[in-house]
């Protein structure tokens, strides 16, 4: 959260609304806070009240057009500039509390010493001032006043933060452990999977599983409404598409489809206990709902004229090739899941000796890699590669590719023989400095949500949101 106000301060001198997400929703989820009365304001941190006029003020200084905020009004723009306004508040009562400063002589250096404002000869130039406040439809006061506010932001975070130094053998430290080298011993674990199953294992699976596989099969009439068909021509035309109007007007008129087929001479098909294995009929599959309503759709290079009439919930006919490849599809994964888990077990409780890896590789020999570094992801995914830099050696360990094949791995050796550079150093420092940083602002957070007390008046954002709708 802070370090999200951390980024914004960081941007240009032109005012920026903090983006900050407001600690009760962080926290409390968004239920959990909101309260009713108080129509006169929309919050409440602690005694302190956010009125409506604040909040008002506050949209109208985002800069988003009446439009955009209405046509978002459902999709909770106001709880997201709720939350940005309550992040400022929430800065303003923390830079009060810690007595934080910033002088008038300080905030006029800062715009007189702005490369933006210098002339020819870096002097600062009033008439490059005031043609930045006019571009930017500001008054010197407002400009002056987001100025003064960015400038103790920035005081609060350099409070959190200050003085952060890493040492410099935490950070070779951190260097060695992403850059050394590991040599792996790994097998591919896709041939110990159970492919094939006998049908009394599928049989019992169906039993065990019997609800969940079953599935909607609907019985409906339609026909294919063509040029062909409905005028014996072989090109689109108007009168077709004047009839297939006067069509559409029947069925919203809830006329019956056999009045509808039998005025046109289009012969009804009867399709029953139909499951969308095969993709012909998906598009009148997904009406399923709409039992004994007449529908016509278009679809492709003709129209759909059509009417279910029977939904049933029932299993599939087990000797179905679809239906038992999707049974087989089912008792592969739940075999693999069982695998991996038992795997994982012995893993875990150190059951696994390296000469076992052997015992893994039925159909091909034991494989050997070299990783580089922890960004060294040209086989593994980098989630695996991260977990295995984290084990020490002589580890077994669980890993996937980009395809999601599973690998039983072991950490065969790990080399700390690494040469740092001192452009490694710079890097490495700005990154750890970066990290405890993160680590500092997630625990302030922790730290303001238990300071502060938060309360949002759900009533009068309701009634704000109506005046836009």
């Amino acid at each position: 959260m802070i370090n999200k106000f951390k980024n914004l301060t960081n941007s240009k001198i032109s005012w920026v609304i903090v983006a900050l997400i407001a600690i009760p929703f962080v926290f409390w989820g968004m239920g959990d806070v909101f309260t009713r009365g108080n129509t006169n304001n929309v919050a409440k941190i602690n005694n302190n009240t956010i009125s409506v006029t604040d909040f008002i003020n506050h949209v109208n200084e985002s800069g988003l057009r009446e439009n955009l905020i209405r046509e978002n009004i459902d999709k909770n723009i106001f709880e997201e500039l709720l939350s940005q306004l309550i992040s400022q508040e929430l800065m303003k009562m923390e830079i009060e509390n810690l007595s934080l400063y910033f002088s008038d002589q300080t905030l006029k250096n800062k715009i007189i010493n702005n490369k933006n404002f210098l002339d020819d000869k870096n002097n600062f130039s009033r008439n490059k001032y005031e043609k930045f406040l006019l571009e930017n439809n500001l008054s010197a006061a407002q400009f002056e006043n987001r100025l003064k506010s960015n400038e103790l932001q920035k005081n609060l975070f350099n409070y959190i933060n200050g003085g952060l130094m890493v040492p410099k053998f935490l950070i070779e430290k951190k260097f060695i452990n992403e850059n050394r080298n590991i040599e792996i011993d790994f097998v591919n674990l896709q041939e110990e999977y159970k492919k094939d199953f006998s049908s009394q294992e599928i049989e019992r699976y169906i039993s065990s599983n019997e609800d969940k596989l079953k599935k909607d099969f609907i019985n409906f009439r339609y026909v294919k409404i063509t040029p062909k068909n409905l005028l014996d021509a072989d090109e689109y035309n108007d009168e077709f598409f004047k009839i297939i109007d006067d069509i559409d007007n029947k069925v919203l008129n809830n006329e019956k489809i056999d009045l509808i087929a039998g005025q046109y001479n289009l012969e009804l098909e009867l399709v029953n206990n139909y499951f969308p294995y095969d993709k012909e009929f998906e598009l009148i599959y997904s009406k399923k709902n709409n039992i004994e309503q007449v529908n016509l759709i278009e679809n492709n290079d003709h129209y759909l004229l059509f009417e279910i009439n029977k939904i049933e919930n029932k299993l599939p006919d087990i000797s179905s090739n679809e239906f038992r490849e999707e049974i087989n599809f089912s008792l592969k994964n739940q075999f693999r899941l069982e695998y991996n888990k038992k795997l994982l077990e012995d893993i875990q409780n150190k059951n696994l000796k390296y000469g076992d890896l052997e015992n893994f590789s039925n159909t091909k020999s034991v494989e050997n890699l070299s990783i580089s570094s922890v960004n060294d992801s040209s086989k593994f995914s980098s989630d695996a590669i991260k977990l295995i830099y984290s084990l020490p050696e002589k580890s077994f360990v669980l890993i996937n590719d980009a395809l999601n094949n599973i690998y039983l791995a072991y950490i065969k050796k790990i080399n700390n023989d690494v040469k740092i550079t001192q452009d490694d150093l710079k890097n490495y420092l700005l990154k750890s400095n970066s990290e405890i940083r993160d680590t500092l602002y997630s625990s302030y957070d922790i730290y303001l949500s238990e300071k502060y007390e938060i309360q949002v008046f759900q009533n009068t954002i309701e009634r704000l949101k109506n005046n836009f709708r």
